[in-house]
């Protein structure tokens, strides 16, 4: 099968790992003219670890664990609003999404600076046009493009009715000095407003987070210049620290601008056509599990694929597999956005809503296939 893929993300590249691993032919189309930079940190936890580990990659992912050099410690981490700590690893979304790139690139076709403008869906294929390239027809299409799906606008119908807003914006971008030690960590500003900055790795490198509070906003996604005069006007009048990440913000040319929201659907397929990642069923950066819940899923609907027995078949496994693990990472995201700015620990309150984990379960698609490098020692949790 030919599939299209939209959207380089860690839902995308790896969705586009595990067709081609199955003898699938995926082309994944990117909005953004290159591989994307900027974007939260996240946590990788449990079953994802699994999955990495599957992809023989789980030592390279673990190289670029932010806690290997977080001058702010291990009870610091607040640059995110991730609701349940400490993960197993925690890693910076564009990070993790750069690897995938690699290591897919050579096998999988990527086309940078386009996107999808209509489907038209018949009883054998998806005719797909875009807003560059010239039309095409795939087997099969999957919507991994994040909160602001263009796939689900133009199959399932429009934004409003599936977003759920957390009332929590976030501004993320580079800094391009080195921060001191009295810089690391959280700084409540002051009502629904907080800031943080993250040493990276080695130190040599930071980011800064500026979170508040607020109910939905109206600007163009696209217009970074937009997205720093918001943060400006809402963090105006406070004290130099934060002026000083301002003054960086204004600066940097990898400044990330989004809302903490949930995408909440009865149905994450139609036809041909399947959504996974945050355009399906975004859990909110709140969650802290955005990027787990991306390639667990990418993972399964791969291999319900490669199971035959068709696609609609394959797309409600998927579907059943997921939603009980989705609604609990929901939750979380929703518990998580609630007490940002309460200023106590995020995972106090938590033990009610976790007494009880969901557990998904990460069939051997493969037969053999993880039986061809020594184990780990994890299980999936």
């Amino acid at each position: 099968m030919d599939v299209l893929v939209c959207g380089a993300g860690v839902a995308g590249a790896a969705l586009a790992y595990w067709l081609r691993h199955h003898g699938f032919t995926p082309t994944v189309v990117e909005r953004a003219p290159r591989a994307r930079r900027g974007g939260y940190a996240t946590g990788l936890r449990g079953e994802a670890l699994d999955v990495l580990d599957r992809m023989a990659l789980l030592e390279q992912v673990e190289a670029l664990d932010l806690r290997l050099a977080d001058t702010a410690g291990p009870h610091e981490h607040a640059a995110l609003p991730v609701a349940i700590r400490p993960a197993d690893l925690e890693i910076l979304r564009d990070d993790l999404a750069g690897l995938l790139y690699q290591v897919t690139r050579g096998e999988v076709e990527y086309v940078f600076g386009d996107s999808i403008a209509t489907l038209e869906q018949s009883a054998d294929d998806v005719r797909v046009t875009f807003d560059r390239g010239r039309p095409r027809r795939f087997d099969l299409v999957a919507g991994a493009d994040g909160l602001h799906s263009r796939t689900r606008s133009l199959v399932f119908g429009p934004h409003e009715r599936f977003v759920r807003h957390l009332g929590l914006y976030t501004a993320f971008f580079g800094l391009r000095g080195r921060p001191g030690a009295e810089d690391g960590g959280r700084v409540l500003c002051g009502p629904g407003r907080a800031a943080a900055v993250l040493s990276v790795r080695d130190g040599a490198r930071a980011r800064a987070a500026l979170h508040f509070a607020s109910g939905p906003l109206v600007y163009d996604r696209d217009d970074a210049g937009q997205h720093k005069r918001i943060v400006a006007e809402r963090f105006a009048g406070e004290g130099r620290p934060v002026q000083r990440l301002l003054e960086e913000m204004w600066g940097a040319d990898d400044l990330f601008f989004e809302a903490n929201a949930q995408v909440e659907m009865g149905r994450w397929s139609s036809g041909r056509v399947v959504l996974l990642g945050d355009a399906g069923h975004g859990a909110a950066p709140a969650s802290g599990r955005g990027a787990s819940q991306a390639l667990i899923g990418a993972y399964i609907l791969a291999g319900e694929l490669a199971t035959g027995g068709g696609h609609a078949r394959a797309f409600a496994a998927y579907e059943r597999e997921l939603r009980g693990f989705v609604a609990e990472h929901q939750h979380l995201g929703r518990e998580g956005a609630d007490r940002f700015f309460l200023g106590t620990p995020p995972q106090a309150g938590l033990g009610r809503a976790t007494a009880r984990p969901c557990l998904v379960r990460l069939r051997d698609y493969a037969p053999g296939f993880a039986a061809e490098r020594p184990s780990s020692g994890r299980t999936a949790r």
